[in-house]
């Protein structure tokens, strides 16, 4: 997961700036000073663009893929500006963009890796639902619950989750799709 953990470290050190100077200040370090007071969609689908650009290895896209699903669910919120994100929301998104990075890489790697999928399409969505359940529990279960906040997690603390996370999954993954 290469890039896609290099991204969730800058995502990381974004969510840390936020956290320490305001929103205003951490958009001013990634050049993006101008969309303060927007939308939060606006303001982390240009961080998106800034911290995972299109057009660059399948790791990038598996990490764009992951943060644009986790903007879209943030999406649906109806959430106000970027400014008036609480800690606790950011801290939210940014689990989220590991929970699906993690999932979009197990799901890309099903074939490489042999597994057996269900034929039914049921069973496959029951299969990446378990999946999805999974992956994020833990996620939030190795990152949120053992430091004090997002902001408090260091690149190592991420990056050895994540890989461990995808591991463990994956065998999951494996498990379920036989049984199915």
């Amino acid at each position: 997961m290469g890039e896609a953990r290099a991204s969730a470290g800058r995502l990381l050190g974004v969510v840390r700036d936020i956290a320490r100077d305001g929103p205003v200040e951490a958009l001013r370090r990634v050049n993006l000073a101008n969309l303060a007071g927007q939308p939060a969609e606006t303001v982390l689908l240009a961080l998106l663009e800034a911290i995972c650009p299109p057009g660059g290895t399948l790791d990038e896209a598996i990490a764009r893929q992951g943060m644009l699903e986790a903007i879209d669910a943030l999406a649906e919120d109806g959430l106000g500006a970027f400014d008036t994100l609480t800690p606790g929301q950011l801290e939210e998104f940014f689990l989220d963009v590991v929970a699906r990075t993690i999932e979009a890489r197990i799901l890309n790697d099903i074939g490489s890796r042999g597994i057996n999928l269900p034929t039914s399409v049921a069973a496959i969505d029951q299969l990446q639902a378990q999946l999805h359940d999974f992956v994020s529990g833990t996620v939030r279960q190795q990152l949120a619950g053992r430091l004090d906040g997002v902001a408090s997690l260091t690149d190592r603390n991420v990056l050895g989750a994540a890989d461990g996370i995808y591991e463990r999954a994956f065998d999951v993954l494996a498990a379920i799709g036989d049984d199915l």
